[in-house]
């Protein structure tokens, strides 16, 4: 009855946040939007932590997506051909990425994902000619698409990634991934070959990533090294899950929406100094992970564990986590 209850909260709620699109107040829309684009990245970013793959860069992906998209956009493309090589190109970058790194893991892994994001700053500096160098790369005004279709696009694209996480946490795939994560030589031994699930997984989270990034430039019409490859989009990447719950669905989703929401309240009570807003919504996010490690989810998973061993105990019987009984105690 919990699961079915949570499954149409879920899609009730899904419905909920395509309908915000339809709704022309910019702020809202905007607010979404941003929600919506931070769901897609810390989804790819989780499903990469799942496999044990900490990425430092996850920006890399991000900006190789915005760049491609501006630059398909202003050849006349049409706006879901755009997104489309975005999230092709984060694929391929992360493909490429993967077989580069094969022989590296954990803190060198990181470190390196950390180097790419900011190598390719610079090659974009670089690049004048493609890139528009400093100065940045704008939109071409007859390519720009009608709001109200970026906010849907965005939207669905969020709720996309959230299934594909879904579909994944019920196949082999996840297991396989799991077991990596946990112990990569035993997972060899039992025919999971890391090369070809490091590949798939950074893939997949680097066409999620590149297609969000290619969306936002497309929202905001420009776009520059420094926006593209900045280290907000992998921090805020990383905090989501932390601050939601790790290796898990949910997380991802509850630490974008509240990291926004935080980060709008900040900025509103105390926009005067952004100094001081920033240090409190830094302070706020580490007070939350110090005190909840295992994120939103976890909070309200030994919550409800605590009511039904309370309620348990109220009938007289057993707790449910309590051990069997054996035979003459």
């Amino acid at each position: 009855m919990a699961t079915q209850l949570i499954r149409g909260g879920s899609i009730l709620l899904a419905l909920a946040f395509v309908g915000l699109t339809l709704i022309s107040y910019p702020s809202i829309n905007d607010l979404a939007f941003r929600v919506a684009m931070l769901i897609i990245v810390a989804t790819s970013w989780n499903i990469m932590a799942n496999a044990g793959l900490v990425s430092l860069g996850h920006s890399a992906f991000w900006g190789v997506g915005a760049y491609v998209g501006l630059l398909t956009a202003n050849t006349g493309m049409p706006l879901g051909v755009s997104i489309t090589f975005g999230f092709l190109a984060g694929g391929l970058l992360g493909i490429l990425l993967a077989i580069a790194t094969a022989r590296l893991r954990g803190f060198f892994f990181a470190i390196c994902t950390l180097g790419l994001s900011e190598g390719l700053r610079v090659v974009a500096l670089m690049l004048p000619n493609i890139t528009g160098g400093a100065v940045g790369l704008f939109l071409a005004q007859e390519a720009r698409p009608p709001l109200k279709l970026i906010f849907l696009l965005g939207s669905i694209g969020a709720i996309l990634a959230v299934a594909i996480a879904i579909v994944l946490s019920r196949l082999p795939f996840h297991y396989a991934c799991r077991a990596m994560r946990n112990q990569e030589r035993a997972a060899q031994m039992l025919g999971v070959d890391p090369r070809i699930y490091r590949a798939r997984v950074m893939a997949l989270a680097g066409a999620l990533a590149g297609a969000a990034g290619s969306l936002n430039a497309m929202y905001g019409g420009y776009i520059d090294p420094s926006i593209a490859f900045t280290l907000r989009v992998t921090i805020e990447s990383q905090i989501a899950p932390i601050l939601g719950g790790l290796y898990t669905i949910a997380g991802p989703v509850l630490g974008s929406g509240v990291i926004v929401l935080l980060a709008e309240w900040t900025r509103l009570a105390f926009g005067a100094n952004e100094g001081l807003s920033q240090l409190i919504f830094g302070g706020i996010l580490v007070f939350a992970i110090l005190f909840m490690p295992l994120g939103i989810v976890g909070v309200w998973t030994k919550a409800r564990a605590r009511r039904r061993r309370d309620s348990s105990m109220v009938r007289g019987g057993d707790p449910p986590d309590a051990k069997p009984r054996r035979a003459g105690a």
